[in-house]
């Protein structure tokens, strides 16, 4: 494809009527997003203040200045509204006139505006309060608590706190218009503000939603022709490519040469020559140690004596950390002639590179692990240290990696976890360490060492007593022992991670999990000693008794296998989604936060996790749209709805809490029901991780719900 080809077919493109739509389309959304923003800020601190926790936080002696602030932070947002809302009113006429005149749309935006908005009370109220801010007054508004007692139940009663304004002194202004004046009197003694501002918000975004819709189908054809258009770009693009000059197992070596395909367990030619190079490089930078002389820090240790290892009782060249007689840090990794051997820190951290360019060949980034090739390097700078003769790099690598490269099983045990039955979870298995199981592997091991019984045999009583019956993750790779726990490790702590998604501690706050790979459970426990007058104690105790062994039959499993089928696959975040991603990233969240006992940490975690789903980026206020928008998921019913958005306020609050109090056992009882709420939208994006690419998609779709009837929810 020519450049002037593509450069008119862009001028094209650029100049066509449907991307003249979509530019004004974006061009519209900023003065609608000042609105919005606007209108969430005033309803976000108003539904502070109806919460009553907050409002008698807020209206407490304690917290004046709290109070003060926050009655005048509503005043100042009451004032955006009002002015956003006949800022949006005015440039969307202006821009319908300006770009629809004498056009069937223009007509339709009109109609639609008379029928909803002409001789609307509300809006025409909203719109004269501008006024009456602009050119009178702030109005005058207070806020209030009002206990209301409950005949039936004395010792019972509801508690109200808000924010109003006073109808008596706008009634003085004489410029309201009719609708508008039918309004205030309709409110009676006062306006509720959050009513007010929650009312017309939905009302415009109603509109112009709709606005933006009918603008999109007007301009059909002209989107039509622009995508028609765009294709045609690609088409052309496609064809002038350049075709591959390699083939797709193909590998660029250093220098930007391309090389031939290689087979496993040999590097091609250039390649070799590259590394070889390297290598040498690397040889000639081996320089002599004078270590730095050991010093005291002055005070003598209490703890037990370790293990001594003189010279003659190691079996290789140990490898260091040191510094040199010059300070400077150096890796030792040869003694020769009474003398250390080593590279400096930059110059390890070439071998490092070099240690990078081996790991890319494709076979070796399938089978050997980056300790592996490390280890070879350095063994190769060993015995090539002063000697003429010696074998290449590539050579080396090469050789050891086939010999060390064979079928392998990583068995990870999983602590507290039982299966009846063994099942799969993405590229590996659950699978239980049986009796029969352990009884073979010590056969095996007393065949091979029977001088060893004793040992053998107490080494397997400790497995036995470790991970006998318990479940493991079991995973299967032709690599070398190192590749094997490097990758099958990690596998391992994403699978175990993800099954505590589905665990009772889950959804039962305040249980937490102690299901984790064997030796990295949390279960805290306390060691105190109490020292008297001729007097000692010791107490040891776990903190978290209610951490439970787990237990999953057949039965379970069947409830549980769509899930462990959507997660499977998950567990490699290769090729995934921005929003499978997203889903990845929560899940993990949630998993860890069921591992800690203390609540805040909880807190934490769970609600990280719903702002990786529910926020489209971080320019969003957080606590007010993770409200919104579990809500929508949560439930059809406003009343409900806002008893989502107190219960996710108080978490974020608790979140916040400076003291270490334990919390009430009302607080404690929010969070489990705050806990559920958010397993249950997690489960739900879960359930739709297929569905959608990004977060945005998955977020609209959620606002969608908005416009839903409840009979169609």
């Amino acid at each position: 494809m020519s450049e002037a080809n593509r450069g008119d077919l862009l001028k094209v493109i650029h100049a066509s009527r449907g991307m003249e739509h979509i530019n004004r389309s974006h061009q519209r959304t900023f003065t609608l997003n000042i609105f919005r923003m606007n209108a969430q800020e005033l309803i976000e601190i108003t539904r502070r203040v109806n919460d009553p926790d907050e409002g008698i936080r807020l209206m407490a002696v304690a917290n004046r200045e709290a109070g003060s602030q926050t009655h005048r932070e509503v005043t100042r947002r009451v004032h955006n509204f009002v002015a956003g809302a006949l800022t949006l009113v005015e440039h969307t006429r202006i821009f319908m006139r300006e770009n629809y005149s004498n056009t069937p749309m223009l007509d339709r935006y009109q109609a639609k505006v008379d029928a909803d908005f002409k001789d609307q009370a509300l809006v025409r109220f909203v719109q004269d309060l501008r006024n009456y801010i602009l050119h009178n007054e702030l109005p005058n508004s207070e806020m209030y608590m009002h206990f209301q007692s409950n005949p039936d139940h004395p010792e019972g009663g509801t508690l109200e706190t808000g924010i109003h304004i006073r109808t008596a002194p706008l009634l003085e202004w004489r410029n309201w218009s009719a609708p508008a004046r039918t309004f205030i009197e309709s409110c009676g003694e006062f306006v509720d503000i959050r009513t007010f501002a929650e009312s017309y918000t939905d009302s415009i975004l109603s509109f112009h939603g709709w606005l933006q819709s009918e603008l999109d189908q007007f301009h059909s054809a002209d989107l039509d022709e622009l995508r028609k258009l765009q294709e045609s770009l690609n088409r052309l693009e496609t064809a002038t490519k350049p075709a591959p000059a390699v083939a797709a197992e193909t590998n660029v070596s250093s220098g930007g040469g391309v090389e031939e395909p290689e087979q496993e367990f040999s590097f091609a030619p250039g390649r070799a020559a590259t590394l070889a190079a390297a290598a040498d490089a690397l040889l000639h930078k081996v320089r002599k140690i004078e270590l730095e002389p050991a010093r005291g820090d002055g005070f003598p240790s209490e703890r037990p004596p370790g293990v001594t290892l003189t010279d003659q009782e190691m079996l290789a060249v140990p490898l260091v950390w040191a510094n040199d007689a010059e300070g400077r840090r150096a890796f030792v990794f040869t003694y020769k002639d009474s003398a250390h051997f080593g590279l400096d820190e930059e110059t390890f951290a070439e071998m490092q590179a070099l240690t990078e360019s081996i790991v890319k060949t494709d076979w070796a980034r399938r089978m050997l692990s980056r300790g592996f090739v490390e280890k070879t390097i350095i063994k190769w700078l060993q015995d090539s240290f002063q000697v003429e003769d010696r074998k290449s790099l590539a050579e080396t690598i090469a050789r050891d990696g086939r010999d060390a490269v064979r079928p392998l099983e990583l068995w990870a045990p999983i602590a507290n976890l039982e299966v009846q039955n063994s099942f799969t979870v993405g590229p590996a298995e659950i699978a239980t360490i049986t009796k029969a199981m352990i009884e073979r592997l010590e056969s095996q091991a007393l065949s091979f060492a029977p001088q060893q019984r004793d040992s053998i045999v107490g080494l397997f009583n400790k497995l036995r007593e470790r991970m006998q019956g318990f479940a493991a993750v079991v995973f299967k790779l032709r690599a070398e022992a190192g590749k094997i726990e490097e990758e099958g490790a990690v596998i391992a702590r994403i699978i175990v991670a993800f099954l505590r998604f589905f665990s009772p501690a889950a959804l039962n706050f305040p249980a937490v999990s102690a299901n984790a790979l064997l030796g990295s459970e949390l279960v805290p426990s306390s060691n105190l000693l109490v020292l008297g007058d001729g007097t000692f104690s010791y107490k040891e105790a776990i903190l978290v008794p209610n951490a439970p062994d787990w237990r999953i039959s057949e039965d379970a499993l069947k409830g549980m296998r769509p899930g462990l089928d959507a997660v499977g696959g998950l567990v490699r975040p290769e090729g995934l989604s921005a929003f499978a991603l997203a889903v990845r990233a929560s899940l993990l969240l949630f998993s860890t936060g069921t591992t800690f006992p203390n609540p805040i940490e909880r807190l934490s975690y769970t609600l990280s996790s719903l702002e990786a789903l529910l926020l489209r980026h971080s320019a969003e206020p957080a606590e007010f749209t993770v409200a919104e928008r579990m809500g929508l998921l949560l439930t059809q019913d406003r009343t409900q709805r806002e008893e989502v958005a107190r219960n996710i306020r108080e978490a974020y609050r608790l979140r916040g809490r400076q003291d270490i109090s334990p919390l009430f056992p009302r607080e404690m009882g929010s969070v489990a029901t705050f806990i559920r709420r958010a397993h249950h939208v997690i489960g739900t994006a879960l359930g739709n991780v297929g569905r959608f690419g990004t977060v945005p998609e998955f977020v609209n779709a959620v606002e969608n719900i908005r416009n839903q009837s409840p009979s169609t929810s």
